[in-house]
Order: structure tokens, then C-alpha cells, then sequence
């Protein structure tokens, strides 16, 4: 994948970070001293960014990821609990995770979730909202909501059930016990777990496998893994027309025939 230098992106919120490079998309979640926690600003920030990064025509892929080693995200900002998680304010607080983990389980291109370290409460939250997750082998998962005395998001908890079935979901929930990157692993928490120590190396190869791909076929391959009953079914069948329609798909052919690699442009 040819590099380029990074475009940095406005986030609207001081603890995300974004930038786009070549056909990738970043998003770094960056509070370290406090594991990469997400406060208010950051959750309502969220949608808009999503959304801006999937109008870019040149993006093949979105990763998101922690700031550092130690931590993908660990949850919600406690601190802000008292004043924004009480009362009415806390249906208001509440929304504004549910709108963020919607922003990226609804955008139009592929994501992934890089997981190094701690991924707990709405941080697995987050990562089960994209489409892959990859996890360095010390990362850690959990959902301490009944411990706290809260009701984890009805969308999230979902997603947990679609992604590692209903009795596991329940032990996750009941026991809001810690599970460790091979456990995830196994239940189909995560779909790749890699070494500490081969984790960069693990995640740009995950990278350029998805990057080198026609991105009309990953936004069609998307939609139709996705369709609801509410899917607009012309809008879709117009995605997978423009595949065979493509510029990208004669390129694909050519290049089969003539045993090299394909250089799609999106067109």
C-alpha cells in the first residue's frame, strides 16, 4: 500500500484524534493517563466524525484504536457520572454513547477495532459496534455494568448477542467478570488475537489485506451483510450495479488474467 503523509482530521472533541492516510482512516481515542476513557464530548463527537470520514471516496477502511499499550477504552468517564449520568441527564448521556456506537456500526465503509489492553464497558461496547476486532494477547474484556448499578445500552448488549450468542452474552452481563484476549477469542469476541510484541505488524497486515480490495465491492459487501427490513433495497441493489458496472471490476478481471495484483481506484 503506497503511503502518503497523514491529513489530520478536526474531531470536534480534545480526546480524539483523526487522520487519513492513503485509503486508511484513523481514529485514536487519546486520554492514556486514563486509559483512554471516553468523556461526553468525545461520545457526542462521534457521529459527525464518522459520517465525515465516510464521505471521504478515497477511504477503504476505518480503524479505531486506544492511545498507547495500555488501554483500547475503559469505559465511560465515572467522574462524569454525578453530573451527567443522574436523573434525567443520564437518559441524555446514555443517547450519546448509543448515537456514537450507532455512528460506527452504520457507516458505510469497513471498520476495525485495534484492541491493546484494557476494553471495558463502552469501549467493548465501541468495538463490537465495527465490523473486525483485533486484540493484542494481554488485552482484557469486560462489562461491569451490574456492578455499577446501571443498565448497559439496549443496542450494545444486542450486538453482544449477535456476536457471541445469547448465553454467552448473559455471562458476560451477569458475572461482569474480566475475560482474557484467548477467551474473547474462542466465543468469538474478537476475530484476530495477536502477540504484544507482533501486535503493529499484525494490524497493518490486516490493514493493507482489506485496503488493497475495490472499495465499491467492500461498501456493497457491507450493505448487503447489514440489510434490516428497513434497508432500501433499490439504494442497495444500485451499490452491487455499480460493482459490475466499474471501471474497478474490469481492472479485477484484467489483472486475474494477467496474474498480478489489481489497482482499484474506486470507479
Amino acid at each position: 500500500m503506497t503511503q502518503t503523509n497523514p491529513e489530520t482530521i478536526a474531531t470536534g472533541a480534545a480526546r480524539l484524534r483523526a487522520e487519513i492516510s492513503g485509503h486508511l482512516a484513523s481514529v485514536t481515542i487519546s486520554y492514556p493517563e486514563r486509559h483512554n476513557i471516553i468523556d461526553l464530548e468525545g461520545w457526542l463527537a462521534f457521529p459527525d466524525l464518522m459520517a465525515r470520514l465516510a464521505d471521504n471516496s478515497n477511504v477503504r477502511l476505518i480503524v479505531l484504536r486506544g492511545d498507547g499499550d495500555k488501554a483500547f477504552v475503559a469505559g465511560a468517564d465515572i467522574a462524569q457520572f454525578a453530573e451527567k449520568f443522574s436523573g434525567p441527564a443520564g437518559s441524555d448521556y446514555d443517547a450519546a454513547t448509543v448515537n456514537a456506537f450507532n455512528a460506527v456500526s452504520q457507516v458505510r465503509v469497513p471498520t476495525l477495532a485495534a484492541i491493546q489492553g484494557y476494553c471495558i464497558g463502552g469501549g467493548l461496547g465501541l468495538a463490537l459496534a465495527c465490523d473486525l476486532r483485533l486484540a493484542s494477547d494481554d488485552a482484557s474484556f469486560a462489562i461491569p455494568a451490574a456492578r455499577l448499578g446501571l443498565a448497559y445500552p439496549a443496542s450494545a448488549t444486542d450486538r453482544l448477542r449477535d456476536t457471541v450468542g445469547p448465553s454467552r452474552a448473559k455471562d458476560i452481563l451477569f458475572t461482569a467478570r474480566r475475560l482474557d484476549a484467548h477467551e474473547a477469542q474462542t466465543i468469538g469476541l474478537v476475530d484476530y488475537v495477536a502477540p504484544v510484541s507482533d501486535f503493529e505488524r499484525a494490524l497493518s497486515h490486516r490493514i493493507a489485506s482489506i485496503c488493497a480490495n475495490a472499495p465499491l465491492t467492500l461498501r456493497a459487501a457491507k450493505g448487503v451483510l447489514e440489510r434490516t427490513p428497513d434497508t432500501d433495497q433499490a439504494e442497495l441493489d444500485g451499490k452491487i450495479a455499480a460493482c459490475f458496472a466499474s471501471a474497478d471490476y474490469e481492472e479485477g478481471r484484467l489483472a486475474f488474467a494477467q496474474k498480478r495484483n489489481p489497482k482499484f481506484k474506486g470507479e
